[in-house]
C-alpha cells in the first residue's frame, strides 16, 4: 500500500510536469501567432546538398502559418527568389516539375492551411554543371502575395572542385564567362547570383581580363547610340585606368508614352516596353548582342549594383 502511494504521488507529478509542458508549449504557439495577414515560421529543413555536376538532388521544408489569413492550397506556391528578397527568380537547379522555373507546390491534402497549421514542401532539383557552391533561396507565395517570414536558405556545394570562386579573401566578386554567357555574383566563397547576360556582339568584342567596378551612375546615356543605361557601374583596369566599358541594365529609348500604353508590360518583337522606356534586345539575353558592354536584365541589374562595391573585383574570361 505505501509503495501503491509512493507510485501515485509520483505518477501525479509527472503528469503535472507534462502537463505544464503542453500548456506551456500551446501557449508558446499561440503568443507565436502575428497580427499580419500573411506570414510564415520556419519549422524545419534538410541540410543543405553536395552533388556532382548535373546530378538530382531533393530539398524539403516544413513551414507554419502564423498569420491572421488560412492559405488556400490552390493559391499557395515555395518561390524562388534574390539573396535580397526580390521575388520571380529563376532557378537554374529547376527541374520540370518546378513551374516557370521558380515556384514548388506544396504536398498536402489540405484544402487550406489554417492559421498555426504546418505544411510541407518537397523541392526537386538538378545540379548546375559549374563547380562552386550556390545559395538557393525561397519565400512562401499566396495568391501572389509574398508571406512576411525569414527567407529560406540552403547551400549547395556542386563537384569536388571549387573553380568560380577562387579569391582566397572571401570578397566580393563577379565572374563573367562570355562563352556561357552568364554572370556569377560571389560573396564570401558562395555565389548569390547566377544570372544570363548579353556580351558584345560580333565586331564589338567584350574584352577579357580583370577589372574592378570604378563607379556607379543611375543613368548613363551613349550619344554614339543615343541610348540610355540605367544602373550603369564604369570597369577600370587594376591599374586604375576607366575603360569604354560597363555593366548595366538592358538600354533603352525614351519614348512618348501615349503611343505605346497598349503595350506596357509587354514585348514589342524582341524589345519591352514599361513606363516610357522601349527596351532594347531585352529577348536576347545570353547572346552577344551588345556594343561592348555587360547587359543585365531588368530585375537583375538594380540588385547587382546596389550589391557591389566601388572596388568590387570583375573578370572576365
Amino acid at each position: 500500500m505505501k509503495t501503491f502511494k509512493i507510485l501515485g504521488v509520483t505518477w501525479l507529478g509527472i503528469s503535472l510536469v507534462a502537463g505544464l509542458f503542453v500548456y506551456k508549449t500551446l501557449a508558446s504557439e499561440a503568443n507565436e501567432q502575428i497580427d499580419q495577414p500573411y506570414a510564415h515560421r520556419l519549422v524545419s529543413q534538410s541540410d543543405s546538398l553536395k552533388l556532382d555536376p548535373g546530378a538530382p538532388g531533393r530539398l524539403t521544408v516544413t513551414i507554419r502559418n502564423i498569420g491572421q489569413e488560412s492559405w488556400p492550397v490552390e493559391g499557395l506556391r515555395l518561390g524562388a527568389v534574390y539573396f535580397d528578397g526580390t521575388p520571380g527568380r529563376v532557378s537554374y537547379f529547376a527541374t520540370s516539375e518546378w513551374e516557370g522555373q521558380h515556384l514548388i507546390k506544396p504536398i498536402t491534402d489540405q484544402a487550406v492551411i489554417a492559421p498555426m497549421d504546418k505544411v510541407n514542401f518537397e523541392i526537386p532539383i538538378q545540379a548546375v554543371s559549374d563547380a562552386a557552391t550556390y545559395r538557393e533561396t525561397f519565400r512562401p507565395v499566396v495568391n501572389g502575395s509574398w508571406v512576411n517570414g525569414a527567407p529560406i536558405e540552403w547551400l549547395i556545394q556542386v563537384g569536388g572542385e571549387v573553380r568560380i570562386q577562387d579569391s582566397e579573401t572571401g570578397e566580393k566578386q563577379i565572374k563573367i564567362s562570355l562563352d556561357k554567357q552568364r554572370l556569377w555574383a560571389i560573396e564570401d566563397h558562395v555565389v548569390v547570383m547566377d544570372i544570363p547576360i548579353s556580351s558584345g556582339k560580333p565586331g564589338y568584342g567584350t574584352p577579357k581580363g580583370s577589372f574592378r567596378v570604378f563607379n556607379h551612375i543611375d543613368t548613363a546615356y551613349s550619344a554614339e547610340y543615343k541610348l540610355y543605361m540605367d544602373n550603369w557601374m564604369a570597369l577600370a583596369n587594376l591599374k586604375g585606368q576607366v575603360q569604354r566599358l560597363g555593366l548595366h541594365k538592358l538600354p533603352y529609348w525614351r519614348v512618348n508614352p501615349a503611343k505605346y500604353q497598349q503595350y506596357e508590360g509587354q514585348y514589342i518583337g524582341s524589345r519591352f516596353y514599361a513606363n516610357g522606356k522601349l527596351y532594347e534586345d531585352a529577348k536576347h539575353l545570353g547572346q552577344r548582342m551588345s556594343h561592348g558592354c555587360v547587359r543585365l536584365g531588368l530585375v537583375e541589374a538594380p540588385i547587382l549594383y546596389q550589391w557591389a562595391d566601388e572596388g568590387t573585383l570583375v573578370e572576365i574570361a
